[in-house]
Formats: structure tokens, C-alpha cells, sequence
């Protein structure tokens, strides 16, 4: 007696049915993590220099969406022992809960969304968003420890480079330790540099621009390497803006407007400098593709059929 082949079920169908399990986890999950999505809202609130968070989730989106032509429906597959690092990650935060730790348990937030990405579908569905995933790390502020340690140092270059660039103008300065004194008026360059908070959106902006590119490696290294610098010239040019406000208009119109607008305009600076950057490289370095020789019997089937027409 002949059997019937069995079907087995698509690769979408089987990702779909373990969709209807994952999902409404995926929910629960978000309304559970609901206090630490308030918590980081406040801190982007607290601090103008934090507020590139709100644009996070839109730019990982991007990502995932960029590296969709990576996707293999054949390929997913759901994997339920990824519910194991899950419920690790919960019984973590219980005991971070207990003790107050708002900002680290607000960081678990990308590896939670990783275990679901795993248990959704598949190793080859988290390598496919492991980026996007990666990225949602920088919701997170710079702790304020981190930043007053490396603020310092970046308050003294930002002090020295815009020394030289208000010199290089011919705008009358003095500068003792931090304070530029811009005729009688003292600019404090501590006020305008906010250590890594505002480094931080520069990284990001670059991070974005890696992840959906096609350069070459060591290209997205430098690229990734150019946040630093750009950041420190973008400060020095604001501050620079703001002495000369100081000069030109007063102290009162550089602090209530100048120095504000030019806060603004510092990501606009970063962008051009970024953009800048990438059309040296592609200037200076472009990819030659390989012509391969074609095969001598192919060349003369190639001449025939040629010949023949």
C-alpha cells in the first residue's frame, strides 16, 4: 500500500506559529520594562546633550531594515532554549530592582530583546539583527562617573584648540586653566564642553553610518575611530562661535542665545565634517574589480558562435 508524502510546513509558517507565542511575550515584556523606558525618557529629558536617545529605536529600525536582503526564511527556525537566557536576565533584575539599580537594569533592555530575537528565530535571525540589537545600547547616557572622569582631559584640549582657532581669527583672548576671558567677559569652556555626553550622539551618528555602508573594514574602523576628533573640532568650533558672540554682542546675548544656538548647530557640524570624511575616502581609495581571464576553449566557443551569427 503506497503513502502519502507529508508535507512539512513552510519556513514561514513554522516562524509564524512561534510568533503567536513569542509576541504576546514580547508584550508582557514591555510593559514589565515600562519604568525603566520612563526612567530613560527623564534622563534624556534632564540633559539636552541626551536627547539623540529618542532617535535610537528609530535608527536601530533602520538598521534591522537595511539588513533585511541578509534574511533566509529557509533558514529560521525557532529556538526555545532561548527563554533560558531570558529568564536569567528577569531573575538579574529582580535582584537589581531590590537594590535601586534603575541604570543597569535599564541596560538590560538590548540583551532581553536579543534572547527573544533568539528564541524567534533561530542563531541565523540574531545574527542577521545582532547589529540593530547592539545598537540599542546607546539609549543609555554616559554614567556620570565615566563622565567626569573624561572630562577633564577633553575640557583642556576643547580649551587649547579653541585658543588657537580665536588666535587664528584675530579675536583678542586670554585663557587661564579653563576660562577663555574674551575682553572683560570669562567664557567658560566647562560650561560649553559636556565631556562624553554629547561624544556619545557623535558615536552613534558614526556606528549608523558602519552598519549601513559598504566599505571595507578598515574603513569603518577609521571611521568609527573619527568620532573623538570630530566631536572635539565640532566643541571647538561652537565655542569659538560663542567668543566671538561675546566680542561682537555682549555676554548676556552669548549666553542666552549664541551659546544655545550654537549647541544646536553642533550636530549639524558633525555631519558635515562626517560627510566630508567619507568623500576623502572615496577620493583617495576606490575598489577595482577583478577582471578574470576567460578560459582559451571558451574564448574560441565565444568566436565561434560570433563567427556563426
Amino acid at each position: 500500500m503506497a503513502t502519502l508524502p507529508v508535507k512539512s510546513p513552510a519556513p514561514w509558517a513554522q516562524w509564524a506559529s512561534s510568533a503567536l507565542v513569542v509576541v504576546p511575550v514580547a508584550a508582557a515584556l514591555a510593559v514589565s520594562f515600562a519604568p525603566c523606558f520612563v526612567n530613560l525618557v527623564g534622563l534624556w529629558n534632564a540633559d539636552p546633550n541626551n536627547s539623540y536617545g529618542y532617535l535610537v529605536i528609530p535608527m536601530a529600525a533602520y538598521i534591522l531594515w537595511d539588513r533585511r536582503h541578509l534574511l533566509n526564511p529557509a533558514r529560521l527556525a525557532p529556538c526555545w532554549w532561548g527563554f533560558l537566557p531570558l529568564v536569567a536576565l528577569l531573575v538579574l533584575r529582580v535582584f537589581l530592582y531590590e537594590r535601586n539599580e534603575q541604570y543597569i537594569e535599564a541596560s538590560l533592555i538590548p540583551w532581553v530583546v536579543g534572547s527573544l530575537v533568539l528564541t524567534l528565530g533561530g542563531w541565523h535571525l540574531l545574527r542577521v539583527a545582532l547589529p540593530a540589537v547592539v545598537f540599542l545600547g546607546f539609549m543609555m547616557p554616559v554614567p556620570p562617573s565615566f563622565n567626569g572622569l573624561l572630562a577633564t582631559p577633553l575640557q583642556t584640549l576643547a580649551t587649547r584648540g579653541t585658543l588657537i582657532l580665536m588666535q587664528v581669527t584675530n579675536l583678542p583672548v586670554i585663557a587661564q586653566g579653563n576660562v577663555i576671558f574674551v575682553g572683560a567677559n570669562p567664557l567658560e569652556v566647562a560650561r560649553a564642553c559636556n565631556g562624553l555626553s554629547m561624544l556619545v550622539s557623535f558615536v552613534a551618528l558614526n556606528a549608523l553610518v558602519v552598519l549601513v555602508s559598504r566599505r571595507p573594514i578598515w574603513e569603518r574602523i577609521l571611521i568609527m575611530a573619527s568620532a573623538i576628533p570630530i566631536a572635539l573640532v565640532s566643541n571647538i568650533i561652537r565655542i569659538t562661535a560663542t567668543g566671538w558672540s561675546y566680542y561682537l554682542w555682549g555676554r548676556a546675548f552669548g549666553d542666552k542665545v549664541a551659546h544655545d544656538a550654537a549647541g544646536f548647530a553642533m550636530l549639524g557640524i558633525a555631519l558635515v565634517l562626517l560627510q566630508v570624511e567619507l568623500w576623502v575616502l572615496s577620493w583617495l581609495f576606490y575598489e577595482v574589480e577583478e577582471v578574470r581571464p576567460v578560459a582559451p576553449r571558451r574564448r574560441a566557443a565565444v568566436k565561434d558562435r560570433a563567427e556563426k551569427a
